[in-house]
């Protein structure tokens, strides 16, 4: 009966142990953010660091991760940590928009309209990504496609660039 009590016991500090880590991976992450919503981008970018050493599984922080790395430019790098992300969290629909932006500043127009095809299929109304592929396709000369996603975001309630010119 003893050794029942202390197996369990050690269970129990084991499985303790995990809930605090990943009670300060939920906080670093937190903190991260916090970062990044005061603009402070390198600093959001250590914090989502720290939690990911914690836990490398975590697509949150690898998707805020990239969103920072975008703010300061680092756009190849953003594309590897929303990538990081997709493979953990397939379905991420936030994760492949940011990835199609990141594409879209690095002028690499069909690696961003696929990016923003797979948000799009995941996500239907998201009028944002509608917006920005229909942009691309204005942009490249596809002007009917981009219309076709213009006037889908805006039957979603978005207000949608004039003409494709």
């Amino acid at each position: 009966m003893k050794t029942l009590f202390v197996a369990l016991m050690a269970v129990f500090a084991f499985s303790s142990g995990i809930c605090q880590d990943q009670q300060k991976v939920s906080e670093l992450v937190d903190i991260g953010y916090q970062e990044y919503e005061s603009g402070d981008y390198r600093s959001a970018i250590d914090f989502f660091n720290q939690a990911l050493r914690r836990d490398p599984e975590n697509p949150e922080a690898y998707y805020l991760m990239g969103v920072c790395r975008s703010q300061v430019g680092e756009n190849w790098e953003a594309i590897t940590a929303y990538n990081r992300a997709l493979e953990i969290k397939p379905e991420y629909p936030e994760a492949y928009y940011e990835k199609g932006y990141a594409y879209f500043v690095l002028n690499q127009f069909e690696e961003a309209i696929a990016a923003f095809d797979e948000a799009i299929k995941l996500r239907p109304d998201y009028a944002l990504a509608l917006i920005n592929r229909g942009s691309i396709k204005c942009i490249i000369g596809k002007t009917q496609e981009a219309a076709e996603d213009w006037e889908k975001a805006k039957e979603l309630g978005s207000d949608v660039p004039v003409e494709c010119e």
